[in-house]
């Protein structure tokens, strides 16, 4: 393939893109490090304990904001909800468009393999986070395309059930465990993907942790509504976009695998070393 074909090729698949996907994806990713931000600072067992020995009284005011922000059951809760639910809906209408969903799912399991071994080691495991649900998501939905025939009315049909299904099932029955996780996570007759459903405290615990229950179910539903949201794989509006205003935006929102995978250990690195240089002068404070 000649090189200028190569160029028309991907100039042809960036203009496809449908841009209100990624400015969502891009938005809900800046706030998730946002968020992680807020905890690194905020938290005593990370940088909030050291600044605030410093005795800077702006320094103080920053750390006890960021701290309220994390411990705000209502802001925070109801926010995290709301990001993830989409993250969730885009995941499945991205499952619509993509080529090669078996790989998609092996390429996001290998990654969220290699976070839970790196985080084995650093003490704080992750075992079934965001990318792991993600990756899980995608394969089932692969699953249920290939046992559809690749028929894309009937595969919206099957995940809008299942989808519709997993959230009701949340809901109904497995609400009769909420008083006591312990006993969905120890059922005899579920036996390990309890723990991977909705977990529990008999020995199960993840740094980061997104169960199947309900949040397959939304990513699902995302998948059935691609194909009457964008029957012809266009953007919805286009007018709206027409300026180019979500570029920033859309930057994150195309490498989103990677800052899911990367950007807490790049926050805490910056922080580290801004406290190296200018807050705790010599002291890493995490190190």
């Amino acid at each position: 393939m000649t090189k200028a074909r190569l160029l028309n090729r991907k100039s042809k698949a960036s203009s496809e893109r449908i841009w209100e996907l990624d400015f969502l994806r891009g938005v809900c990713v800046l706030l998730m490090i946002f968020d992680h931000l807020m905890y690194d600072i905020g938290s005593n067992s990370m940088f909030g304990g050291a600044w605030k020995e410093v005795g800077n009284e702006n320094l103080t005011l920053i750390v006890d904001l960021a701290a309220q922000y994390y411990k705000s059951s209502v802001l925070r809760h109801t926010t995290q909800n709301i990001v993830v639910w989409i993250f969730a809906l885009l995941c499945g209408i991205s499952c619509s468009f993509s080529r090669n969903n078996l790989k998609r799912g092996i390429q996001a399991s290998i990654i969220a393999s290699i976070i839970t071994i790196v985080t084995f080691f650093m003490d704080d495991t992750i075992k079934f986070g965001i990318l792991h649900m993600f990756a899980f998501s995608i394969l089932f939905w692969w699953f249920i395309d290939t046992l559809c025939g690749h028929n894309k009315l009937f595969t919206s049909g099957v995940c809008l059930f299942l989808g519709v299904m997993i959230i009701m099932m949340n809901e109904g029955f497995m609400a009769t465990y909420n008083l006591d996780k312990t006993a969905f996570a120890t059922d005899n007759n579920l036996y390990f993907i309890g723990e991977f459903m909705l977990g529990g405290k008999s020995g199960f615990s993840s740094a980061d942790y997104y169960p199947i229950f309900p949040t397959t179910g939304y990513m699902l539903i995302g998948a059935a509504l691609a194909q009457f949201l964008y029957p012809k794989k266009k953007s919805l509006l286009p007018w709206l976009g027409k300026y180019d205003w979500y570029k920033p935006f859309n930057f994150w929102g195309k490498i989103a695998i990677w800052v899911y995978a990367l950007h807490q250990v790049a926050v805490v690195v910056l922080l580290a070393l801004i406290s190296f240089l200018f807050i705790t002068p010599g002291d890493f404070v995490v190190i």
